[in-house]
């Protein structure tokens, strides 16, 4: 199976009428045409999102796949440079957020990214959010098939059809390209895991009504191998299932897996069954067009040299930890760690954009874990690969690894936040960057609604309120033991509330108790994903609920905050 070039890869998705469309729109409800709440409905559903920050807005482009070509990485960086923070954030979803537009900069913006092919279209609101894939799609030593074709095709079926407009909420889909789910579709409103089927064509196994937030819960398999070509028909048929069962009144209790918690798995199957059989009698095109086959695989092994082979200080640590190799012998995949919860300058996107053209099959893929990946990194150019990403200050080590640390933006923009969660991530990374595990993850959000995906943590944790003696101090619920796996997902027990300034000293505790207590076999991730919570409670006890004469004035100030916390959140748009 020959390996897709740039210049034959269609990565367009924009519309610039689109972007006219959101000018009239805007028009129209400045001159009192247009209400409030049907605008607001309408701008989420392109992309631009209010902020905790009165009068200013996020940008969100939409990235199918996570991928980018160069031309777009420096239209995106031409967005950044005039943004007044100057700095864009890769999201747990692929997705780019820009912030603090007012909003008569945004459509200008829409369109100048819309003419390098990136949309803002569906984005956010009540839509079908960005579809994202294993990373590694097309290339992985264990793939079963390259789903890439097809997420291409779900996303321009989908994109801006009339079936999926004003959803009762948002909408997550997710495709991996093998059983190790590395797109973590089990959590996943849709989840499509490549597979094999009965007739020996290429299949998906199809999940539904995943989802993290308040009430996390694995996808349901609704098909185990489900012919690939026709797999628009069933998605169409949770679609439409949604459409009629979501919640409409209650918006908390709005996404697909309430209708399957409420339902149960049975009844939830039949009732499917039955939107199913509606679709089959006037199904969606097939993808009769796309070429799969399943890959020929040759394990290979790449030696990584020592520093003294290539004349390079840290070049085998950075290649330890940031080289993977490929289904194709002497080809890595190299990732570029990009910290503070996949913060990027407009200076980092342009010299991305020269590293794929250079070295990486000229796209770009951002990660789940708010990286970036360069593809089929020939071995022998790898020491001036490191060379450049170290003249350009993208060279750091660690990619994979326990400090390697996902984390949403928190109360520094989102009207949901209650802690500076990138803040926390910075203490982290500074406390464990010399130990180099490669099986535990750290993943943190500034509030429940898990953008920072912290279920799935091995250690995860999330910003919360506590009083102490009446007055309002930044906590962290602590979760241990969560995961994906070709299982589903397994999500983190609840340890109790930590005082954010404390935090950093329970992580560094429950991974030094594990490293004492784990098997000689065992890692500390492993142990820590099995062992009983009841176990791990009393090492982090005296740190937990701090009594009122036990507290601290440090205990009422979030981590690097400017002022002590004062506990306010404000109306998010998320279910607007």
């Amino acid at each position: 199976m020959g390996v897709q070039a740039q210049s034959d890869f269609d990565n367009r998705y924009s519309d610039l009428s689109d972007v006219d469309e959101f000018v009239q729109r805007t028009e129209d409800y400045a001159a009192g045409l247009l209400a409030a709440d049907e605008y607001r409905a309408y701008r989420l559903t392109r992309g631009v999102y209010g902020q905790r920050q009165e009068d200013v807005f996020m940008l969100r482009i939409k990235i199918p796949g996570g991928i980018l070509l160069p031309d777009q990485l420096r239209k995106t960086a031409e967005v950044v440079d005039v943004a007044p923070e100057r700095l864009g954030h890769i999201t747990t979803r692929e997705n780019i957020q820009i912030h603090y537009f007012p909003l008569d900069q945004v459509a200008d913006k829409m369109r100048m990214l819309a003419e390098s092919g990136l949309t803002m279209t569906e984005a956010c609101g009540n839509a079908i959010r960005n579809i994202t894939q294993d990373p590694y799609a097309g290339l992985a030593t264990d793939e079963v098939f390259d789903t890439t074709p097809y997420l291409q095709a779900i996303v321009r079926f989908f994109l801006r059809h009339p079936r999926a407009q004003k959803m009762p909420r948002k909408f997550k889909i997710a495709m991996s390209t093998s059983p190790a789910d590395r797109a973590y579709a089990a959590i996943h409103d849709i989840g499509l895991i490549a597979v094999k089927g009965a007739d020996g064509q290429p299949a998906f196994k199809m999940l539904v009504g995943g989802g993290l937030a308040s009430m996390p819960r694995s996808g349901l398999c609704v098909h185990e191998a489900w012919p690939a070509k026709d797999i628009l028909t069933p998605m169409l048929a949770v679609i439409d299932f949604f459409q009629e069962h979501g919640n409409r009144k209650v918006r908390s209790k709005a996404r697909i897996k309430h209708v399957l918690r409420k339902m149960g798995d049975q009844q939830f199957q039949e009732t499917y069954a039955g939107y199913l059989a509606q679709v089959l009698k006037d199904p969606p095109p097939r993808l009769a067009h796309i070429d799969t086959a399943y890959p020929g695989i040759d394990t290979w092994q790449y030696a990584r040299p020592s520093d003294a082979e290539v004349g390079l200080p840290g070049f085998h640590t950075w290649a330890s930890t940031c080289a993977r190799e490929t289904r194709l012998e002497g080809k890595v995949f190299v990732t570029v760690r990009l910290d503070r919860g996949g913060e990027v300058t407009a200076q980092n996107l342009r010299d991305l954009a020269t590293v794929t053209e250079t070295f990486g099959q000229g796209r770009l893929h951002l990660t789940p874990q708010q990286n970036a990946v360069l593809r089929s990194v020939p071995v022998t150019q790898m020491p001036a690969l490191y060379q450049q990403l170290q003249s350009m200050g993208l060279g750091k080590a660690g990619a994979h690894t326990l400090a390697d640390i996902t984390s949403c933006p928190g109360i520094s923009t989102c009207n949901l936040g209650v802690t500076f969660s990138r803040n926390l991530a910075d203490e982290l990374v500074d406390l464990l960057e010399s130990v180099g595990d490669i099986d535990t993850t750290i993943k943190i959000s500034g509030c429940h609604n898990a953008c920072g995906q912290h279920h799935i943590g091995t250690i995860g944790l999330y910003g919360a309120l506590r009083r102490i003696g009446g007055r309002p101090a930044p906590h962290y619920r602590l979760l241990v033991g969560g995961d994906v796996n070709p299982q589903g997902a397994v999500f983190g027990e609840d340890l109790g509330l930590v005082p954010a300034r404390r935090a950093p000293i329970a992580v560094r505790r429950l991974l030094d108790f594990a490293g004492s207590h784990k098997l000689p076999s065992e890692t500390v991730g492993a142990y820590l994903r099995r062992v009983d919570p009841q176990q791990l409670k009393p090492v982090v006890a005296d740190l937990l609920d701090i009594a009122d004469d036990a507290a601290q004035e440090l205990d009422f100030w979030d981590i690097k905050a400017p002022s002590p916390f004062l506990g306010e959140t404000k109306d998010g748009e998320c279910a607007a």
